[in-house]
């Protein structure tokens, strides 16, 4: 039985009552209890509907973002260098001395991305998520001659400070290349390089595809390695 059926079953029982004018408080009270008992019992027997959410997900769309190919330099990382060399000699165990040689120069530590001929993204929503390639240095590293400075000394008997200044000029090659490749410059070069890729697919999307000019579209750029949660989309610039 409805509530609405029940209510109106009661109050019309307590009017019709012949004792109405004398105990219309009491029966009223009477007929309010009858009607909550008849909502509960309704309640009983037709349970309140379960409540659904539906959420929708924006899909995921594929993308296929042709380029030129070649590199892209995606970062410029500018260090002092410095490098040192020592070397200590004796003659039958009586010491010559210690030459130690000296040089400091700025480099620059330039960064780029191999560029495929397709390259893959994925559009969700308002976010366009590109896995980039890994980060690799140009080599060899480049470093300014003209602010260079060297100092060379030899040892108490010795008398080879330019040779020994020489073969530290020799070993800057190699030693700046083995520092662009190592995990501390590369992460200081991420950051910029996420930059520039997010810049680059960002131009490429609102040119090819219609993409939103608005601060709610963002490209989320990944290198190796990382998950979508450490990918920080680049600001945007019209």
């Amino acid at each position: 039985m409805h509530p609405a059926a029940c209510a109106a079953a009661g109050f019309v029982a307590v009017f019709l009552m012949p004792s109405f004018s004398t105990f219309r408080f009491r029966q009223l009270a009477w007929a309010v209890l009858f009607v909550l008992a008849c909502v509960g019992v309704w309640r009983l027997w037709h349970p309140a509907e379960p409540r659904v959410d539906t959420q929708v997900i924006a899909p995921e769309v594929p993308v296929v973002m042709r380029t030129e190919g070649g590199l892209l330099e995606v970062a410029v990382v500018r260090a002092l260098e410095r490098f040192t060399r020592a070397d200590t000699r004796d003659f039958w165990g009586f010491p010559l001395g210690t030459t130690v040689s000296h040089i400091q120069a700025p480099a620059f530590y330039r960064y780029q991305i191999p560029l495929a001929k397709e390259w893959a993204l994925v559009i969700r929503g308002q976010t366009a998520i590109i896995h980039a390639p890994a980060l690799q240095p140009s080599l060899p590293v480049a470093f300014d001659t003209t602010a260079m400075q060297k100092f060379s000394q030899s040892g108490w008997a010795r008398f080879d400070k330019e040779e020994n200044l020489q073969a530290l000029e020799r070993s800057m090659t190699s030693e700046l290349e083995k520092r662009a490749r190592s995990a501390a410059y590369l992460q200081l070069a991420a950051g910029p390089a996420r930059q520039t890729v997010g810049e680059f697919v960002t131009k490429w999307l609102i040119k090819e595809k219609g993409w939103g000019a608005g601060p709610d579209y963002r490209v989320v750029v990944l290198f190796p390695g990382e998950t979508e949660s450490r990918g920080t989309p680049p600001d945007r610039q019209d």
